[in-house]
């Protein structure tokens, strides 16, 4: 007796929607949604010279894809190469070599500059980014040289590492300064559980690329990675506390530091070097519970070299009133104004046009991105700043 023939399975039904996987869809095509918005902000409202920067570095990645072989032991740091080609101190830092490092390192400066040119201006940003990496590059060496000279060991020797982490962190620290409130805009799921504020940058960045290192076995770039952030967060915090310039109207009004780096303080401008307020010391830079350690080693440092006496900002504060200011409050309300009272009131006349003129400005381009959809732009320019006529 012939057996039946098998039984063919009839195909199976169609899988029936689920609410909750259509709402995890969703939830997903939003999320990329609004970071391509952002993304598109960003770019839009850089600076040409972040994006400049941004630019040097991905060109610097795509060369290492394509002939890494040749470019690396030129333009990447390698200590035992470094002497005579001494260059790779500075171009170190513009050469990328990790696809991670390299997004990190571009969002990160569109975003930081974008905040920190408009209020030093460009000449201040290009020479903070110079000094940063320069000092950055120079420590570096020296450090993987030390290290080799005591361990006697050539992965410290012949460490190829590069990237834009160490000027990266001095912006941090320079935002830290500047901006020490403002959110930081990240994508919805991590912008509503870190909450993440300029302030808290450097130390976040540091963390991030001890760990990093750690986790990848503390191979050669990574340990050049965690070395130029923890020297870009020093260089950055030494050359902002003791060098940059900054300058204050004789008539009262201060300027922000790095302000007078990008234009020539006029006669009525006293200037000096440094923020030496309080809550920039070096010991606010870490966490309350370690600050008064920190402060117990460095506050002899600091009173030892300077004399503990105000250098900066704070000195500007505590300048004695000058003879122009004397004179004006001598002065009776029914004499009449000199040339140079004349002078002053015709400057604060022109300060007055200019701040009403940037209040219209900034009405009419908020105006325009609510009409478009777009964020606010006082929200995209931080604290941009008008300068005076």
């Amino acid at each position: 007796m012939a057996s039946a023939p098998p039984r063919v399975a009839d195909d199976p039904p169609a899988p029936v929607s689920s609410p909750a996987r259509d709402r995890a869809v969703e939830e997903v095509d939003r999320v990329f949604r609004i970071v391509k918005e952002e993304l598109g902000v960003l770019v839009k409202t850089s600076t040409p010279t972040t994006k400049l920067i941004a630019g040097a570095l991905a060109c610097s990645f795509v060369a290492h894809l394509l002939l890494g072989r040749w470019t690396a032991p030129v333009l990447a740091l390698v200590p035992e190469k470094t002497v005579p080609r001494v260059w790779n101190v500075i171009t170190s830092g513009f050469y990328e070599m990790n696809a991670l490092s390299f997004a990190v390192d571009v969002l990160g400066v569109l975003y930081l500059g974008r905040l920190l040119e408009p209020i030093w201006g460009t000449a201040e940003f290009v020479r903070f980014v110079a000094v940063a990496q320069c000092s950055v590059g120079v420590a570096a060496f020296a450090t993987m040289y030390a290290l080799y000279v005591c361990t006697r060991s050539q992965f410290f020797l012949f460490a190829q590492f590069g990237g834009f982490h160490g000027v990266l962190v001095a912006l941090t620290v320079a935002l830290r300064q500047q901006l020490p409130e403002e959110r930081v805009p990240l994508p919805p799921p991590l912008g509503a559980a870190l909450r993440l504020r300029n302030k808290h940058l450097p130390g976040a960045y540091l963390v991030a690329a001890g760990v990093w290192s750690v986790a990848n076995g503390a191979k050669h770039h990574h340990i050049g990675l965690w070395l130029f952030a923890a020297y870009g967060a020093l260089a950055g915090w030494c050359y902002l506390r003791y060098f940059q310039r900054v300058r204050r109207s004789r008539r009262g009004d201060a300027a922000a530091a790095g302000e007078a780096g990008g234009a020539r303080p006029s006669d009525g401008d006293d200037v000096a070097f440094g923020d030496d307020r309080e809550e920039f010391e070096f010991a606010a830079q870490f966490p309350d519970a370690c600050a008064p350690a920190v402060r117990f080693v460095t506050d002899p440092i600091h009173a030892l070299v300077f004399g503990g006496k105000p250098r900066g900002w704070s000195a500007l504060a505590a300048a004695p009133p000058t003879l122009e200011s004397a004179e004006s409050a001598a002065r009776s309300p029914d004499e009449p104004p000199t040339e140079n009272a004349e002078s002053a009131a015709e400057t604060e006349t022109r300060r007055a046009r200019a701040a009403r003129g940037a209040r219209l400005l900034e009405e009419r381009l908020e105006t325009g991105a609510r009409a478009n959809g777009k964020p606010r732009a006082s929200d995209e320019r931080g604290a941009l700043r008008v300068n005076e006529l």
